[in-house]
């Protein structure tokens, strides 16, 4: 087979009933979701299968829940998609990838995760801020409106997503501002994001706090497949720089347009989403078209992906 890679999602393609059907017809789904129950103590799967929407999107619930679902998929083509050239998560969606580099283990990375959600709902509460997606503006446009609005606030960039699409994070009121007067910047649209707070930027340093130091007593591995960054935008391999990456990830912003690209250069044409949704095939249909995405959220995605590339 061709040179391939494995994304993973990350916060926004969750949906209630996700990983039902998986469990009920792969053992191997049903024991990630089972062990995950155990080790929170509390039914995450409950919240994936039933609900209700409103729990599932609170980020405590959210991004355990992505992570779950994720490995889960992953379990079910692993023999399959372990021989990915490159595997890459956005934002919490790198936990799911390390997962299959084999530089973490599930339980391990489940506990980070759990940590990692309940501290940045807590920075949001201490500091309150928003997002906003900016649809359709040139970067140095973006850059202008950010210099712009913070000379007074806090508000910086916090994903590139895809050619036209960047996310930004910061003070409620700069956000505010920033969907009012983006227009003026030559950005198409402004929307306001649903979420806790103002992630991958400064005003979730609480939270890193935290998370730092529980990355420093987790073992890692040095990385079976490697693992581009949303850091860097470039692969890492050696367990120490992975902890370093992680550490920095809560305030960095998520280069995802730039590690697709540098898949890309490395001459990968076919993508897997392993996980929820279909969000990334998505942004990566916008970054090249030529690009072959597949998901696999659920049996019937899983299903067509068996029988038009693993046949």
């Amino acid at each position: 087979m061709n040179r391939f890679a494995c994304i993973f999602p990350g916060q926004g393609s969750q949906y209630v009933g996700m990983g039902k059907d998986l469990c009920d017809r792969f053992p191997v789904a049903k024991e990630i979701f089972t062990l995950a129950d155990d080790l929170l103590g509390f039914s995450i799967s409950g919240v994936c299968f039933e609900g209700p929407e409103e729990t599932l999107k609170q980020t405590r619930y959210t991004q355990v829940a992505i992570l779950v679902h994720s490995v889960a998929v992953w379990r079910v083509l692993e023999n399959r998609l372990s021989s990915a050239d490159f595997v890459a998560g956005h934002s919490v969606g790198e936990y799911s990838a390390l997962v299959a580099s084999g530089a973490l283990e599930f339980k391990d990375a489940l506990n980070l995760v759990r940590l990692r959600a309940e501290a940045m709902q807590q920075a949001g509460e201490r500091s309150p801020g928003g997002m906003a997606a900016l649809i359709g503006g040139e970067e140095e446009d973006i850059n202008r409106l950010l210099n712009d609005l913070s000379q007074t606030a806090t508000v910086v960039a916090a994903n590139f997503n895809s050619p036209g699409q960047v996310v930004i994070s910061g003070d409620i009121e700069a956000i505010e501002k920033a969907t009012q007067i983006a227009k003026d910047y030559g950005v198409k649209r402004a929307i306001k994001l649903n979420v806790s707070g103002a992630f991958h930027s400064p005003l979730m340093e609480y939270a890193q706090e935290k998370l730092s130091l529980a990355l420093r007593e987790t073992c890692f591995e040095d990385a079976r497949i490697p693992v581009v960054s949303n850091v860097t935008a470039r692969p890492v391999r050696s367990a120490s720089e992975i902890r370093e990456l992680l550490e920095k990830q809560l305030l960095s912003p998520v280069l995802w347009h730039q590690s697709m690209l540098y898949i890309l250069d490395q001459g990968v044409r076919m993508f897997f989403e392993v996980g929820p949704g279909d969000v990334l095939c998505g942004l990566l249909k916008r970054i090249d078209q030529n690009a072959v995405c597949y998901g696999s959220s659920s049996i019937q995605a899983i299903e067509k992906l068996l029988n038009e590339v693993f046949q």
